[in-house]
């Protein structure tokens, strides 16, 4: 390469870093608020500042193999807009690079107020990224969110106030990251409302029940996803639930519930689309103190994909678990487990069975670490060509990493990370291909 361009490319990434350092120079102001405002008790409640500043290196932040990303380049890069009607549904001007060193600074101001038995929370802040190589990746985004809690209900299983309790929760904002599952960058924007209700009818019973709504505007333009051929869909989710538990005791309760979702894509022309969907599940668990060192949730049920198109339905066992077993008061084991249908927004399905095992030790009374494995398969159904059938295709996980975090002081913590992911991906039609990924952090956080 000749010195001068090589020169240029090195000059170009110098400026990108500096000019994010700049900006952030420029915010850290919220750093340096004097103790008047920050953590300060007023009439109408709490204000807390927060930040966070880190570099991430990410060696698939496409999500793609290798292989995969030179082929898209290459093949699409040849065909005209006309091929796509006009339209192409690829942001080939936005890669350049299959890695990258992502740059993060994200301050935000966090409030609170108790009122009673009421519990008012919100935040609201902006998350500023910097992709070194793929600069027209870079972004600034809100971060907004509010909670309503009555009662504690987030944080406590059995009230000693009331006999009903609930929660509400809002957000809005912009989402920009690697999915693995759609092996793309993938930028939407979304709103979502939630609320929980729970009613103890005796010591004993209880009902509770959920709703909530999601809302995600997909921007336009991919540059991988199983389906190379079909473009992002906004999209509309409706999960329900209902709940009955028996309070075994104060520590344990056992439960059954039933969730139904229905899953809308609100593009004009959705076509034969897998995303106008419905599920409808039922599953019975426990949840709570299992033992003097397990705690913790575990369910199992069955859970059934039934498409509007004609498309034929799927089942299949659901499963899910939270547990800690507590080996003494430094280390602990995590156990998680989930197996479920997920909705994609390029219009097919995913069964997706997740799995991940972490070892938790506190080293120092300022520093703690943890460690995982992790296994996970999805199976993938599509709409066939021309909407008839269907077809599959799966791709298999495993992966392993590591974090460090050490509490500089009451306000600021450091942390470091590293995660290996191998993955096995078996295309829609015939063969197969493997490649892994690299991810490495450190990130400082603040807290005011």
């Amino acid at each position: 390469m000749p010195i001068c361009l090589l020169y240029s490319k090195v000059s170009a990434y110098t400026f990108r870093v500096l000019h994010f350092c700049k900006v952030c120079v420029l915010a850290c102001p919220i750093f340096l608020v004097h103790q008047t405002f920050a953590l300060k008790e007023t009439a109408i409640g709490r204000f807390d500042i927060s930040a966070s500043l880190s570099t991430e290196y990410d060696s698939r932040v496409f999500g793609i193999s290798s292989q995969m990303y030179s082929s898209i380049k290459d093949s699409v890069a040849s065909k005209t807009l006309e091929q796509y009607g006009g339209t192409s549904i690829y942001a080939l001007n936005e890669i350049e690079s299959e890695d990258d060193i992502i740059l993060r600074f994200s301050p935000a101001i966090h409030y609170t107020n108790k009122l009673r038995w009421f519990s008012f929370s919100g935040s609201a802040g902006v998350q500023i990224v910097q992709f070194v190589k793929n600069d027209k990746k870079s972004y600034v985004q809100p971060m907004t969110s509010v909670s309503i809690d009555f009662d504690e209900s987030l944080k406590k299983r059995i009230s000693n106030n009331a006999k009903i309790r609930f929660d509400m929760t809002f957000d809005l904002g912009q989402s920009v990251g690697t999915s693995v599952l759609e092996q793309d960058l993938v930028s939407y924007t979304y709103f979502m409302a939630g609320s929980n209700v729970r009613y103890n009818h005796s010591t004993k019973f209880g009902v509770g029940a959920g709703m909530s709504y999601s809302y995600r505007d997909y921007q336009t333009g991919h540059t991988g996803g199983q389906d190379l051929e079909a473009p992002y869909q906004d999209m509309a989710t409706i999960p329900v639930y209902a709940r009955a538990f028996y309070i075994y005791s104060e520590k344990l309760d056992f439960f059954t519930e039933y969730n139904y979702s229905k899953t809308r894509s609100m593009s004009v022309d959705s076509g034969s689309s897998l995303l106008n969907s419905a599920t409808h599940g039922v599953s019975f668990g426990v949840q709570g103190q299992l033992s003097p060192k397990l705690s913790g949730d575990a369910n199992i049920g069955y859970v059934q994909q039934v498409y509007d198109s004609g498309f034929p339905s799927q089942g299949s066992l659901s499963i899910g678990s939270g547990l800690q077993w507590t080996l003494n008061r430094k280390t602990s084991f995590d156990f998680d487990l989930s197996r479920g249908f997920t909705p994609s927004p390029q219009g097919y399905t995913m069964l997706n069975t997740t799995g991940r095992l972490s070892l938790n030790h506190r080293f120092t009374d300022d520093v703690s670490g943890t460690a995982f494995l992790s296994y996970g398969t999805a199976d993938y159904t599509y709409a066939g060509d021309q909407g008839l059938g269907t077809r599959s295709s799966t791709m298999d996980s495993i992966g392993f990493g590591t974090n460090l975090n050490k509490t500089l002081s009451k306000h600021f913590n450091v942390s470091g990370s590293y995660n290996f992911t191998h993955f096995d991906r078996g295309k829609p039609v015939g063969g197969s291909e493997t490649y892994g990924r690299h991810l490495v952090r450190v990130g400082l956080d603040g807290r005011f």
